[in-house]
């Protein structure tokens, strides 16, 4: 490259004090190469955190008991009903019968007492006044139409303010005939109560007959001619009495009823109560009639139309009373009837759960023929979760030996981890692989640990995998050991004292415990001579918030041990140990990727402050060689005028 002349001396001095300036940063650059390692490795422990969060996120999928109800279910009769399980459900199939379905109950107002919907319901001769909807109160004004009468039910609230249960909407008949209609949002035979409180806004609209809220429903009753209990007790043991009729939606009804030595009256009327599917009230009434009342309010077609007492011949009940819907009931609200194994059941809703342990049967239509539904544990979707967990934590072990890897100095395709030789990385792997590998024998059971139940380790690689036959061989017949390996448990030997909560501080294992006064229990872990008292009694909670039980609950009523002593066992299992373990490390202040990154944020403060302090310097030492190659060419340039000076006083040219 040219040089370029500065002055006299023909030297490029730009060039020399940029070079020499260069040079000294280059103590720049490396401490700013420190500081991006510095950031490589708090990102990188970002991405272990990430890691670490999937990992717990994935544990607690499996942290409680219902992580475990996740079921197939089938029915052969889908179109009637349907099984669902839930919490406490087991394996099982059951046949279910359908006789009625529940339904929402309708109200409507009567024809021709409103002639326009925009016109004030005292000009039509409504009166109004406050009406009662389920308690409700509404005031109805002078000046007020249909369509602000259903806006106000639309929009009245209760005292929380919760909506009604209803809904009102307006339909048209006709030109000169428009109807209210209102609709409760939830079904079962009790319906919505209404009531004219003041005025006769309801009763002059037909909606009820009157001022206390009767709708007019009726429920169709039968009645013997002749003496049931007369007929009963002259059969003898071995003779039938039989029977057959419809039920209230026309079901045929037909059984037999075979008398034995201490069978009673009342024996009949609970045999014919269930025959009808217990929609009918069955009883004796004073001249001995066998009486039948519809349970189902409304229209009936409830008949019993022969019943045979031994050899004598068969007789109908006479309707005493007909089921009538009430004028303003366009629908009345029912409950839904059906059987489980031939036991009678009801539910207000369609929704019926409680029914069977832990599961709900959905009821979509009438099936009076049987219709088998199952419910089978999905061993397949548990073991699913279990897998998501062991890839997750395969997942850390990768990115582990990548980012802690040194690198082939030999192969230039190897790269070198962002975390090369970070111990602490392996030892944070080391432990959260060690939660695997625990025992979980603090309770009776044949499956103390994973290995037990279809873990398997790689011994090159050290990644997880599950056995799933071994895994769903012990859901089967070991299901509660191993969902004691995953989930927080808690066991007394009282059956009035319960595990109610717990936290990452409890240690698992076995504890004595001990009822001090009617305030306070104590604690201790077996073996050990050290006692802890609980804090005061909160209602029958008792909390422990030192020693090795801190920050176990219990569910213990004042009393419930008295002077005896009780054992209390805990376990966190892995999914609390995982939680416990995550927890600490990834603790936003205290924990060890924490304050690991706040160590190398804090290299890199100190290394910005160095790099000020090298560029302050580098900034002085270019100054000092600027004026030091200056102050050079002027002394050079003086010289130069000096020695053309002499040269001329010589009158010699240069």
């Amino acid at each position: 490259m040219g040089i370029s002349i500065n002055g006299p001396s023909g030297i490029d001095t730009k060039f020399i004090i940029d070079s020499l300036v260069a040079m000294e940063y280059g103590k720049v650059h490396s401490v700013e190469k420190n500081k991006q390692a510095y950031q490589l490795r708090i990102d990188s422990y970002s991405q272990l955190q990430s890691h670490l969060d999937s990992l717990n996120s994935k544990a607690r999928e499996l942290s409680r008991i219902t992580s475990f109800d996740t079921f197939t279910t089938s029915s052969s009769n889908e179109k009637a009903v349907t099984i669902s399980g839930g919490t406490g459900s087991v394996d099982g199939s059951y046949d279910v019968r359908v006789f009625q379905t529940a339904e929402n109950e309708k109200m409507v107002t009567a024809a021709g007492r409103v002639t326009s919907q925009s016109t004030a319901l005292t000009d039509m001769g409504i009166g109004v006044g406050d009406i009662s909807i389920d308690g409700v109160e509404i005031t109805i004004g002078e000046n007020d139409t249909l369509q602000d009468l259903r806006l106000k039910i639309n929009n009245a609230t209760d005292a929380s303010g919760n909506r009604l249960n209803v809904t009102a909407s307006v339909m048209k008949v006709s030109d000169e005939d428009f109807r209210l209609v209102i609709t409760s949002r939830t079904t079962g035979s009790e319906g919505v109560a209404y009531r004219d409180v003041s005025g006769s806004t309801l009763q002059d609209l037909g909606v009820i007959v009157n001022a206390e809220g009767d709708k007019g429903n009726v429920n169709q009753q039968l009645s013997s001619s002749f003496d049931v209990q007369a007929a009963f007790d002259s059969l003898g043991a071995g003779q039938a009495i039989t029977f057959e009729g419809t039920d209230h939606n026309g079901n045929a009804v037909s059984n037999t009823f075979i008398k034995n030595s201490s069978s009673t009256v009342d024996d009949l009327l609970n045999h014919i109560q269930n025959s009808y599917n217990s929609m009918v009230d069955a009883s004796i009434d004073e001249h001995g009639s066998l009486v039948l009342t519809d349970k189902v309010t409304g229209r009936s077609q409830l008949t019993m139309s022969s019943i045979a007492f031994g050899s004598a011949g068969a007789q109908a009940l006479d309707v005493d009373v007909i089921g009538a819907n009430g004028a303003g009931v366009l629908s009345t609200g029912k409950d839904a009837y059906f059987s489980v194994e031939g036991i009678n059941m009801t539910s207000k809703t369609n929704t019926a759960s409680g029914f069977i342990q832990g599961a709900s049967l959905e009821f979509h239509g009438v099936s009076t023929e049987r219709t088998t539904v199952s419910l089978n544990r999905d061993h397949g979707a548990i073991a699913d979760k279990f897998k998501d967990v062991l890839d997750t934590y395969n997942g850390l072990l990768r990115f582990s030996r990548e980012s802690t890897k040194f690198g082939d100095p030999d192969d230039p395709k190897s790269r070198r981890g962002n975390l090369a030789g970070d111990m602490t990385v392996n030892t944070i792997v080391s432990q959260v692989s060690s939660v695997f590998r625990q025992q979980y024998d603090l309770f009776v059971g044949d499956i103390k640990n994973f290995t037990m139940a279809g873990l398997k380790t790689d011994a090159k690689t050290g990644e997880m995998s599950l056995d799933e036959t071994m895994f769903k061989e012990a859901l089967e017949t070991n299901f509660d050991d191993v969902v004691r390996l995953f989930v927080k448990t808690g066991a007394s030997s009282s059956a009035n004292v319960s595990y109610g909560n717990s936290s990452g501080q409890t240690t698992s294992g076995k504890y004595e415990i001990e009822e001090v006064d009617g305030d306070h229990f104590r604690i201790r872990l077996e073996g050990s001579d050290e006692w802890f008292m609980s804090d005061a009694r909160t209602g029958s909670i008792v909390t422990f918030s030192e020693g090795p039980a801190r920050g176990l609950s219990l569910t213990a009523p004042a009393g419930s041990l008295g002077a005896e002593q009780a054992t209390f066992t805990f376990s966190q299992g892995l999914t609390g140990a995982m939680d416990d373990l995550v927890s600490n490390m990834t603790h936003h202040r205290d924990g060890l990727i924490s304050m690991r990154q706040e160590s190398w944020r804090s290299s890199m403060k100190r290394a910005d402050d160095q790099i000020m302090r090298l560029e302050d310097r580098i900034e002085k030492y270019r100054l000092r060689l600027v004026k030091q190659f200056s102050d050079m060419e002027q002394a050079m340039s003086s010289l130069h005028a000096q020695s053309a000076q002499l040269f001329s006083n010589l009158g010699m040219q240069q």
